[in-house]
This record gives C-alpha cells, sequence and structure tokens, in this order.
C-alpha cells in the first residue's frame, strides 16, 4: 500500500528538470559571427565581429582572441560590447578569431566559440597602361588601343579600365598574349579623359584588386576647319609695282602647322615671284596666322587665290578643307608705260640718226 502510494511521487520526481550549474552555465559557447563574411579580405577593408550568448542567457562581459591572444579593445571596441570593429584591415589582422564571455556575477569564462579564420592580402602592385600610336592628341574618328599589362605577379582574373572623367568602367576577360586591351575602332568626343586600369584575383569569393596604374590621357580633336583668307588691298585690284598681302588665318589656336597659298588650283611657291611667307602664332608653339606678301606685283600675280593648312597630330600631317577663293587683278601702270614707250622711242629715234648720218657721210 505505502508503495502505491510513492509510486506517482517518484515520477513527478524524475521528470522535473535537473537544476543547471554556474559552471553549466558558463560552458555553453558563444556564436562568433563577421560581417561581411569573406575568407580572404584586401587592406583597407572593414569587418565586424560579433559574439552571441546562448539563446535565454544574458552576458556582463566579453573578449575578443585573435590566435589565442586577447585583441586590442581599446582601440576597436565598438559602443555595442559584443561587437569587435576593423575599421581599416592591415596584413598583421590576418588570423584565427574566437570570443567568450562571463555572466553576471561569475568569475568563470564561458567557452571559446567556434574560430573564424580571415586572411588579409596587401594589394598586388600596379599595372602599367600604354597607348598606342603613343600621341598627346587624337581626331575625332581616329583608332586607339589602351594596353594593360600587369607585373606578372601570378594568375590575374580579369582586369578593368577606368574613364576618370565620366566615371565609366570596361571590364575584360585576360588576353591570350598577356595583359588586356580597351580598343577604339573610332574616337568619339565622349571618349576623352584621363584612363587608368586595374587588375584582380579571385581568393576565396573575394576580389583582390591591384593598385591603380598611372594615368593616361586621351585628347580628342575635331578635324581641321577651314581657314579664312582676306587680302589687302581689301577690293582685290592692285596697281602693278605695289605691295599685295594675303593672310591666312587658322580657326584655333594649336601646336605645329604648315601653311600652303594656291593660286589658280596650284600651289603658289613664294620664292619664284620674289615673295615670302611668314607664319605667325598667337601663343608660344602656336602658329594660326600665315601672311603671303609679295613687294612688287606683277601681271603674273594676278589669279583666283585659296589657301589650306596642315596640322600635326599624333605624328602625322593632317590637311584642312581650303579657303574661300578671293580674285586678285594686277592692272599695268599707265605712267611707267609711257614713260617706257618716250624712252624707247627716243632711243629708238636717236639710233636710227646716228644710223643715217654715219652712211650719208661715209
Amino acid at each position: 500500500m505505502a508503495l502505491t502510494l510513492l509510486l506517482p511521487v517518484l515520477a513527478c520526481l524524475q521528470i522535473l528538470p535537473r537544476p543547471v550549474s554556474l559552471a553549466d552555465e558558463a560552458s555553453l559557447k558563444p556564436l562568433l559571427t563577421v560581417s561581411p563574411e569573406y575568407s580572404t579580405y584586401c587592406i583597407g577593408n572593414s569587418v565586424t565581429f560579433t559574439c552571441l550568448t546562448p539563446k535565454g542567457h544574458q552576458a556582463m562581459q566579453f573578449q575578443f582572441l585573435r590566435d589565442g591572444a586577447e585583441v586590442d579593445s581599446a582601440e576597436t571596441q565598438s559602443q555595442l560590447p559584443h561587437t569587435y570593429n576593423l575599421p581599416r584591415l592591415n596584413v598583421h589582422d590576418s588570423g584565427s578569431y574566437r570570443c567568450r564571455y562571463w555572466t553576471p556575477g561569475q568569475k568563470i569564462a564561458s567557452k571559446l566559440s567556434d574560430p573564424i579564420t580571415i586572411n588579409v592580402y596587401e594589394r598586388p602592385p600596379p599595372p602599367s597602361l600604354s597607348l598606342d600610336p603613343p600621341c598627346l592628341e587624337y581626331l575625332l574618328g581616329e583608332p586607339v588601343m589602351l594596353s594593360c599589362i600587369d607585373p606578372k605577379v601570378g594568375k590575374v582574373t580579369g582586369y578593368r579600365f577606368y574613364n576618370e572623367r565620366n566615371g565609366e568602367t570596361s571590364t575584360y576577360a585576360p588576353d591570350p598574349s598577356g595583359g588586356a586591351k580597351l580598343v577604339f575602332l573610332a574616337l568619339h568626343m565622349a571618349d576623352a579623359g584621363p584612363y587608368t586600369c586595374k587588375y584582380w584575383r579571385a581568393e576565396s569569393g573575394q576580389e583582390i584588386l591591384s593598385v591603380g596604374s598611372q594615368p593616361v590621357s586621351v585628347s580628342v580633336l575635331d578635324p581641321p576647319s577651314q581657314p579664312s583668307l582676306s587680302m589687302d588691298p581689301p577690293t582685290g585690284v592692285i596697281k602693278e609695282g605695289l605691295p599685295l598681302l594675303l593672310t591666312c588665318t587658322a580657326p584655333r589656336d594649336t601646336g605645329e602647322r604648315r601653311f600652303h597659298f594656291y593660286r589658280d588650283g596650284a600651289e603658289f611657291i613664294p620664292g619664284n615671284t620674289w615673295s615670302q611667307i611668314s607664319t605667325t602664332g598667337q601663343g608660344t608653339g602656336s602658329m594660326n596666322v600665315s601672311v603671303l606678301r609679295i613687294p612688287r606685283a606683277s601681271p603674273n600675280s594676278s589669279g583666283r587665290f585659296t589657301c589650306g593648312y596642315e596640322e600635326k597630330v599624333c605624328q602625322k600631317w593632317v590637311p584642312s578643307p581650303r579657303s574661300q577663293a578671293v580674285n586678285i587683278t594686277v592692272t599695268a601702270d599707265k605712267v611707267f608705260l609711257l614713260r617706257f614707250l618716250v624712252v624707247g622711242g627716243s632711243f629708238f629715234i636717236i639710233n636710227g640718226l646716228i644710223f643715217l648720218i654715219s652712211h650719208c657721210c661715209l
């Protein structure tokens, strides 16, 4: 009878939970997380570790360790005691991280969390960036190629070209011949600007991006425009023997130029007519005005004149369209003609009389 009465009591005692000792509670290990979660990071990246206590448990103190040693929390501990922030990673931050905690009123630490290992890589050295053809300026519509060559530090996953002016980025896989090439079949004005390039390699789902190359500049110019041609006298009619000036003006200030004058479609060669061509510019190293000077105009100076120029762009001379034509008419000097007739006639008469007298006397 007594045994029958004790059975329910014993059953109740069996289903009651066993009291958890403070030592058992402290032995529960926390959960350590990292954000962003990679196994590989670059110098300068930012990460945050978070130590989470088991559900239903509180902690009064946390400790973060790297490779078994406590990290310096004075500089990197955030306002939240259960987080550890590294705002700018360096190579020495690589290692195996763990955390633990202490419950309120207890001096026994919890078990260590499972480790999280991170590897911080120094950024690879910069590639070299070059232009082909290598020029300071290019004409609109011309082809050009940029080549990004890495310094052979290992396997490269890809390359990126950056236009620093408009922010455009182009990504390329490695070329079989090495490096990567950004090709413009015909340059547009939007293609102008300073360019840089970088390469990267994939490490555990993370991109290890190199230092950027030195920038190279792509300057795009419009083709040479039509010059203007003016004359002095402005009427285009000049007396024989007087000076004649023709001025050819290019529309923009630029570097090297060669000017040409044409009469009736053929190039006018100054040396054959006691004339000369001089070129002047508004700025140092820039020639945008050329003057054809004919000190004494002759009937041979008459004609339909035009001018043009060549600009040196990317190691070649590029011709401009020819100017609008101007007509030059050189008229004979009547006084000079009369003087020539009088002098010439007198000379003829005097010589005739000498001839007759000499024959009569003989």
